[in-house]
């Protein structure tokens, strides 16, 4: 009874708290007058506010914690405060430069959210007035404008990001502060990601960082999700682009609100091209065209306590495979279309062969603050829906080759220690369970039934003082991974697995700040990826690739060690950046063609070309050079 009555207390008293606040003012500080309407977010409870005209502010109800404020206005450099709450604030000074073209981005991808010049990692920001003005028809557009990222395309959809020559399985995509699964190992499968309540993007190149999970082992793709509305204020606006090239629409509606106590949002998207020309209007590729359509809602509450967030995206997207049986190059050199049976010049309708992808995710964010520490935990559950329609004589919709269902199961837990001197820990745990199911409907399994359980363990320390700073961490991971015998049509060609891989990971940064302009990085970090189901069980004709694609069910996990140099010069009218980076793989696993001719399994009277995956070491090294000249007047 004791030991109950002990429990409760100690619950209790995690609840009951002084009523606490902060007040102060925000100041220009070129000329220390008040800037209004300064938008404060405050991390831990997930609630933003407004300075008044005069730039004042108070926030109240809050209890003893530590406090992350995040402050923002247009024409300034945005600025992050931490502040320990143990008594009231009531003269706090907060003082914004006024913002030339090239300062430091607010990131919260790396261990603390802070200022771009303050992480060990070097992460590249794509704001979202940058992917809004993107000329291109999808997110990835804009993600392959970023040095030492490029994108694998075969159509407007179908583009996968490469950074530094790993791409698929070897990239980790996070979404809403959880990974990402849609499919991966594939070439003809996109990032599957949209803009829905998206604030921004952000990318850490190499295996740096330990905080999300394994297969990071070319870096990390986070998508962050937008900030609530101030609150007290309703916002809103709507986004449309126009495509003249292949009479392209797009539409993206956003509305969010909050009070004392809730927030909330809403999102939509849709958008639909027909083929895309070349060469002004004089070739049209056939079958580009893609449809599009999503929303995505939040609601939020938020307390002294901390914070909790539930969100929702549903997603549908049609898109063409172009697969080239229709371009035809001619003995000048020109290409023609011969598709005869289009008789439209800007043709929308969904023709074999397209993949349809749909996507249904759910998400809960909580965040609980104690005297000196704080707890954020977060849980998803997702649905990847993917089905491949491929032609047949006379029907427009063709028939369905491939049908899979995708369904993960997710958390990411992480416990902020109470900071130590100048050192702050972070301990964390993570685990997923995946199941893939082919559909009886379909005619072809590229890969089997098959269910995966990964676990995870992990620190990450980071000391700082005045301008140098270090970080240090590591991370266990183990994943098993079940296929069972099973008795569906074209199942009989996959190999039973049962296989259980482990890894310790590890991570060492520093920065060095001597000047304020100046910058210096190292990173050596480490991670593994264990093999994907179509490297473990491939064994037939692929009509995507147009090759027998044989796997390797003995495979070994892949490992690799990667070192990063970073030297960051950041003038008022010039800024330079060098990255150079080398990167140690062991057990890469890649496909190669051996020169046979096999029977395709779809067809027994014909050859086709025979492809095996293979495993060896492999080295990459390279570097990026950045150049930005932005003067701040002309004379």
């Amino acid at each position: 009874m004791k030991f109950i009555y002990v429990i409760a207390s100690i619950m209790f008293a995690g609840f009951c708290y002084g009523q606490k606040s902060i007040s102060g003012q925000i100041k220009n500080a070129k000329n220390n007058q008040g800037i209004p309407n300064v938008s404060i977010y405050v991390l831990e409870i997930n609630t933003s506010f407004l300075s008044d005209s005069l730039g004042y502010f108070t926030i109240a109800n809050l209890k003893e914690a530590n406090y992350t404020l995040h402050t923002s206005h247009i024409g300034f450099q945005s600025e992050i405060y931490q502040l320990n709450l143990s008594n009231p604030i009531d003269d706090l000074v907060i003082k914004m430069d006024e913002k030339s073209y090239q300062l430091e981005e607010v990131v919260i991808s790396s261990a603390y959210t802070t200022t771009e010049d303050k992480n060990v990692e070097s992460i590249s920001v794509i704001k979202k007035t940058e992917m809004e003005q993107s000329a291109g028809h999808t997110i990835m557009d804009a993600i392959i404008q970023t040095p030492g990222v490029n994108g694998i395309s075969t159509g407007p959809l179908l583009n996968r990001p490469q950074i530094r020559g790993l791409s698929g399985n070897r990239i980790l995509t996070v979404v809403d502060g959880l990974r990402f699964e849609t499919q991966q190992w594939d070439d003809e499968h996109g990032i599957g990601v949209n803009e829905l309540g998206i604030d921004r993007i952000e990318i850490i190149k190499g295996p740096a960082s330990l905080l999300y999970g394994p297969e990071a082992m070319g870096g990390v793709i986070h998508f962050v999700e937008e900030q609530p509305a101030e609150i007290g204020t309703k916002k809103g606006n709507i986004l449309t682009k126009i495509y003249s090239n292949n009479l392209g629409f797009h539409s993206n509606l956003n509305l969010k609100g909050a009070n004392k106590k809730y927030n909330w949002g809403v999102n939509t998207l849709g958008r639909i091209t027909s083929d895309y020309f070349y060469d002004l209007y004089d070739f049209r590729v056939p079958n580009t065209r893609l449809a599009e359509f999503g929303a995505k809602g939040y609601i939020g509450v938020n307390r002294a306590w901390g914070s909790t967030k539930i969100s929702y995206l549903y997603s549908q997207a049609y898109y063409g495979i172009l697969d080239g049986k229709d371009i035809v190059k001619k003995p000048d050199g020109s290409i023609v279309n011969t598709d005869s049976l289009e008789k439209e010049k800007f043709p929308f309708e969904t023709e074999a062969p397209f993949h349809s992808v749909s996507n249904h995710r759910i998400n809960s964010n909580t965040t609980l603050l104690l005297k000196r520490s704080k707890i954020n935990f977060i849980f998803g559950f997702q649905n990847n829906h993917r089905k491949e329609n491929e032609e047949k004589a006379g029907l427009k919709k063709g028939y369905e080759y491939l049908n899979m269902n995708l369904q993960s199961s997710s958390y990411n837990l992480k416990w902020y220690l109470p900071k130590w001197k100048n050192i702050q820990t972070i301990v964390g745990s993570q685990a997923m369970y995946e199941e893939n199911q082919n559909k009886p409907s379909a005619t072809t399994q590229l890969i089997p039934n098959a269910q995966i359980m990964d676990f995870g363990i992990l620190f990450l320390s980071k000391y700082q003082k005045d301008n140098i700073c270090f970080s240090i961490g590591a991370r266990y991971d183990t994943r098993s991974l079940t296929a069972k015998k099973e008795k569906q049509i074209d199942a009989s060609k996959f190999t039973p697995l049962d296989k259980n891989y482990e890894n310790v990971s590890y991570s060492f940064g520093a920065s060095y700040t001597p000047l304020k302009a100046l910058l210096f990085r190292v990173n050596i970090a480490s991670a593994y990826r264990s093999p994907n189901l179509n490297e473990l069980s491939s064994n037939g004709f692929k009509l995507e690739s147009q090759r027998f694609e044989i796997g390797n069910p003995n495979f070994k996990k892949e490992t690799n060690q990667e070192i990063d140099l970073t030297i960051e010069y950041k003038g008022k009218n010039l800024s330079i950046e060098t990255q150079s980076y080398f990167n140690q793989i062991q057990n890469y696993i890649h496909i190669s063609p051996t020169g046979n001719l096999v029977k395709s399994n779809l067809d027994n009277k014909s050859l086709v070309p025979e492809y095996k995956f293979q495993q060896e070491d492999s080295q990459i090294y390279g570097g990026e050079f950045i150049l930005r000249i932005h003067p701040r007047t002309f004379t």
